[in-house]
């Protein structure tokens, strides 16, 4: 019965297979087991290392390695460097001759004072002699008469300073440590006996 194009819905139908269509198990074909490959014993794991490790190595480690390395042997030479750069190591145990960029020579006990400043204890300095002779203890000849030149012990100028100096490092051209058989050397210690 055709209805036309309005047709019912008819139900489907159902198939059954016969029992000579189902295919028996044992006659299908059996799979093969998949072969697993052999796992790397651990050992040879531990040997080499993974990608990701080796990359984190080489993008992370190594280059802080590296700056590590560079600073270290840079703080190393710039200490040697300073060393070797700043002259003439003081002698605590021997007085100095201080020689000043305006020309004046100081005599006494040198050390430093922080990283821009000296200083200088126990001072003397050197001064021509003058025509008449001055019977002040203050005054020591360094030398012979035809030099006419006294050491003088700082403090008993009219300003009355200190008998201590700090001074700036750019004003010093440069120190030397005195030896203790140096005419200004034994002078001091002659002083000093008075």
């Amino acid at each position: 019965m055709d209805s036309g194009p309005f047709r019912s819905p008819q139900p489907a139908e159902r198939r059954v297979p016969s029992r000579s269509a189902q295919v028996p198990r044992a006659a299908e074909p059996a799979q093969q087991p998949v072969k697993e490959e052999p796992r790397p014993s651990y050992r040879a794991e531990s040997q080499a290392p993974a990608p990701a490790k080796r990359s984190l190595f080489k993008r992370f480690i190594l280059p802080i390695l590296i700056v590590v390395v560079l600073l270290a042997l840079g703080v190393v030479g710039y200490s040697a460097w300073s060393k070797a750069n700043s002259g003439l190591a003081i002698d605590g145990g021997k007085y100095q001759a201080v020689f000043f960029t305006n020309g004046q020579v100081y005599f006494g006990k040198l050390q430093t004072s922080g990283s821009d400043y000296l200083k200088l204890t126990d001072i003397f300095y050197l001064q021509a002699q003058s025509s008449t002779k001055d019977a002040d203890a203050n005054l020591q000849e360094t030398s012979s008469d035809e030099n006419n030149v006294q050491l003088i012990k700082l403090g008993n100028e009219v300003h009355g300073p200190e008998d201590q100096m700090i001074i700036s490092k750019d004003q010093v051209l440069f120190y030397e440590n005195l030896k203790a058989d140096g005419k200004v050397a034994q002078s001091i210690e002659k002083y000093k006996t008075k």
